[in-house]
């Protein structure tokens, strides 16, 4: 068994179905798409189940109007962080800082840095 092949969560399925609408698809870009999607997901308790059609058919037609209803919900209330992102360029390189600058390498090791198999003199 795989668990990624043979299992998912149903909810990632309404909030795909949801950023299918035009009102997300034709306005927002793909990094803000996935954005969105992570967002709504973190709000909604995740659905596990293997087959689809199965969940569908025992599944009260109440239960899944009230599933897609948060789902909706959910992408709704999200868009704001990803229509007001204070981030002004996301593809700027992260600059690397060295707190702690290794100048010479005949310095003695930190505590951290010690080995772990003690060698043999």
């Amino acid at each position: 068994m795989q668990i990624s092949v043979d299992v998912h969560n149903y909810m990632e399925t309404l909030v795909g179905h949801v950023l299918a609408e035009s009102k997300y698809s034709s306005v927002l870009t793909q990094d803000q798409m996935a954005d969105l999607a992570c967002l709504a997901l973190i709000q909604l308790r995740p659905v596990y189940i293997r087959h689809d059609i199965d969940f569908l058919s025992a599944l009260p037609e109440t239960r899944l109007v009230a599933l897609k209803e948060s789902a909706s919900a959910a992408v709704e209330s999200s868009l704001g962080m990803i229509l007001e992102d204070r981030r002004s360029n996301r593809d700027d390189d992260i600059p690397v800082i060295f707190s702690h600058p290794r100048l010479n390498d005949d310095d003695e090791l930190d505590w951290f840095e010690t080995p772990i198999l003690k060698t043999k003199k």
